[in-house]
Order: C-alpha cells, then structure tokens, then sequence
C-alpha cells in the first residue's frame, strides 16, 4: 500500500520526484490481484500498467473505478479503448481528489483551508506481429504518453511521461511473459519554484492462465524496480466460476502502511442489463488509516453470440484436449507446406482453446499469405465466440487475396456477427473480386 503523505511535497526539493499519486494502483480488479497486471492485458486498464495489453482487446470497451482511499482522500480512474488496424488505442484518466484540510503557518497558526489533486491523461496504442516460432509465437507491444498535472492550493505543476512495454506468448499453454517501463521519459515538473520528475519505475512479470468450466484460474505475479525506492514482489490469483463470478486474493510488498494482502469480486451481470457488463469490488485495509475499498464498472460495447464477453475474465474458454498433438500440429501450422499447414489449422480448431487463437491472431498479424490463409481456415470452424471478430479484422487486410478468404470463412462459417461484418465491409470494398465474394456470401446468410 501506499504512503500518500508525500504526494503533494513530493517535488519540493532535491532527490525528490513528482507525481506520486500514480504508485496508487488504479482499477478494481487489478487491485484486488495486488496490481499485479504487467502480463495481464486485454482490458482499457492495460493503457496504465503495461500498453502492449491494449493489443488483446477485440472490441470496443470501457472500464471506470472509485477508490474510496484514505479519509478525505477519492480516487476515480477510467479508460476506453478501441481496435484499430492490427492493434487498439486506449485513452486513460487518472484523478485524485484531496478534500479540504487544515494549513497552519510556521508558528503552528491555523490559517485556513487547502485541498490538492493529481491527474493524468493517458494515451497509449498496442500493436503486435508473428515471430513464427513455436516457443515464441507472438510479440505485443506499446507505447503510452501522460498528460500530467499536479495542484496544492491553488499552486500548479505539469509535465508529460513516457511509458512502455511488451507482451509475449509463449508457447506454453496459457503462460505469457510481460515487461514494462513507467516514466521511461519524463519531463520535470516544476513546483513551487523547485523541479523533480516522475520516477522510472521497470517491470518484469507473468500470468498463467489455467483450468476449465466450471472452474478457471488466472495467476499473476510480477517484480517492480522504482528507482526513488526499494524494489517490490506483487501477485494475484482470480478464480472464475462459470464464466460469472470471479474471485479474487493479492499481495505485494510495496510500502509500509498496509500488511499489503487484498480481495476482490467480480460479476459478470447477465445480458438483459447490458452488453458485456461486469461489476468489480476490491477490499484492503491499512494500520492507520481504515480500510480501502474500490469498486469498478466494466463494459464492452460489442454484444457477442450466447451474450459472452470477449474479456478474459469473463469468457474462460476450455483449454486442450491432452489428447492432441498440439505440438506437432503447432510445427505443421507454421511449416512450407500449404496443405500440411491448412490441415494442422483445421485440427487445432478442433480444439480452439485460449493458446489456439494466439496462433490464429498472430499468423493474421505476419506479412505472409500462406500462414493467413491457414488462420482463416482454421477460424472457419473454430467454434470460439472470438473468431467471428478476427475474421472481421482480416476484412480489412491490405491483401485483397486474403479478403476473399476471409469472406469464403466467413460464408462458411455463418452467424449474425459474419453478416453484419460483411453488411460493413461491402461498403468501403474497392476489389471487385472481393465484392463478388461478399454479395454471394449474403445471398447464403439468412437475416
């Protein structure tokens, strides 16, 4: 937890840095895992922690949280983001809000009141590619640029930050590593006639994804280097049961103010109140100053078939069968041969777990026809609520070839999200081979 007494004098004189209210961890859920979430992305949050994250996201989505934090003190965070080419943009806010206190002057006089607040605007893009190794098969990256503002009592300092961070799936089954930079640069904040800046702060994390229906598991842990402090341990455990209700324990070793253990909730509220809405509430308590409670609001504006969520959280999918030969086929998918290729894209469909639309996804991300031709095989018959919305993405692809196919796998496939999709693409289309292709692939899908 968090020591807040130096916030607002944090610039306030040599060896000093700025902005401190950014080490409060921002967000429901990533609080309740302990702020572990270097490794953890696929949510608006990611453009805070690690932007690579962004790079997961597959729909347009929101997330907001209040942080009812020490006595007179609030914290309101919220992000949006949205996919964008190969990648997402995500926009971030981060504010705290210090309440009227008591100033005294140097005689110990009482001479009225002041408050204070902290704020930064984050924007940030997450992109990713194919490396196409089997041990390695996709990377993810980002960048995020912070607008940042401090004032006390009328006394103001801004400045700007950098930060950044990649994200790598390995090939392990469900295990991805992660790295971020906070602060990488940073512009001094001058404030009250002296200057310091936000510190660096570097990353090093895992999450590992595990289990099946009912029953799903997401473990996380990371280590932190602050370079104004020591450095510190997080992790987190999230238990989901039955793609609804999520529950949640962390831990990190960060400051002195708390034992640093917290809870969490999570609920997916079902589809009659929203589209993909899910409720969040962590709980931490400090030595002095009570107890800490924060509560989150997640919504993805995209409504997917049977009313699932597109975020982890949420849309726990089963993973491998043991009994396929994931690795074998893994090597056939991204071997020279076309046809061996298409047919190990066909078998793992079969199977379509989390890991199995990674290698999907980042053979689309690659610069070679073949290996998005496989993928779009392979999504054809996948059964996952996901791959409807990469093959709308391959829609989009510069290659007009590969257009046509994921049209075909498209047809193929069939369903309201691949009609309306092509309702959409029909209307920007310039290739006529792809317009031909489109315009019979709706003549075969019922409205």
């Amino acid at each position: 937890m968090l020591c807040l007494s130096a916030a607002w004098a944090s610039a306030s004189g040599p060896g000093t840095t700025a902005a401190n209210f950014l080490k409060i961890p921002v967000g429901a859920r990533e609080s309740a895992l302990g702020g572990a979430f270097t490794a953890v992305g696929g949510v608006p949050g990611s453009v805070f922690y690690n932007p690579a994250g962004l790079a997961q996201l597959d729909t347009l989505a929101l997330d907001y949280s209040y942080n009812n934090y020490y006595s007179g003190i609030s914290q309101h965070s919220a992000a949006v983001a949205r996919p964008a080419g190969g990648g997402a943009w995500g926009l971030g806010l981060n504010y705290l809000q210090v309440g009227a206190f008591d100033a005294y002057d140097a005689q110990d006089n009482r001479t009225g009141e002041v408050s204070a607040y902290g704020a930064a605007v984050s924007l940030g893009y997450g992109g990713g590619f194919g490396t196409g190794l089997p041990f390695l098969p996709s990377l993810r990256y980002g960048l995020a640029g912070k607008y940042i503002t401090e004032n006390l009592d009328g006394s103001g300092a801004d400045g700007a930050a950098l930060d950044a961070g990649l994200l790598l799936s390995t090939g392990l089954d469900g295990l991805v590593l992660g790295a971020a930079a906070e602060n990488l640069a940073a512009s001094q904040l001058d404030f009250y006639g002296s200057g310091a800046r936000p510190a660096r702060k570097f990353k090093a994390g895992l999450s590992y994804r595990a289990g099946r229906l009912p029953v799903a598991a997401l473990l996380s842990a990371e280590a932190a280097f602050p370079e104004d402090g020591h450095g510190y341990f997080s992790a987190g455990l999230e238990n989901t049961l039955y793609g609804a209700l999520a529950l949640r324990v962390g831990y990190t070793s960060f400051g002195d103010a708390a034992n640093g253990v917290t809870f969490g909730l999570g609920l997916n509220v079902p589809e009659r109140f929203g589209r993909g809405v899910r409720l969040d509430y962590s709980f931490g308590s400090t030595y002095d100053f009570g107890n800490i409670h924060k509560f989150g609001l997640s919504y993805r504006f995209d409504k997917l078939p049977g009313g699932a969520l597109t975020e982890a959280l949420v849309t726990e999918e089963l993973p491998a069968d043991p009994g396929v030969k994931f690795s074998s086929d893994i090597d056939a998918l991204y071997g020279a041969d076309s046809e061996k290729s298409a047919a190990a894209a066909e078998a793992l469909a079969a199977d379509c777990s989390p890991r199995v639309l990674e290698h999907f996804s980042a053979m689309l991300a690659s610069g070679r026809r073949d290996w998005k031709a496989a993928s779009l095989r392979g999504l054809a018959l996948c059964s996952s609520e996901r791959a409807p919305l990469l093959l709308a993405g391959a829609l989009r692809d510069e290659d007009a070839e590969v257009r046509r196919l994921a049209v075909l796998a498209m047809s193929a496939r069939g369903g309201e999200v691949c009609r309306l999709a092509l309702e959409e693409a029909l209307k920007t289309e310039e290739a006529e081979p792809v317009k031909g292709a489109i315009l019979e692939a709706l003549l075969k899908l019922p409205r």
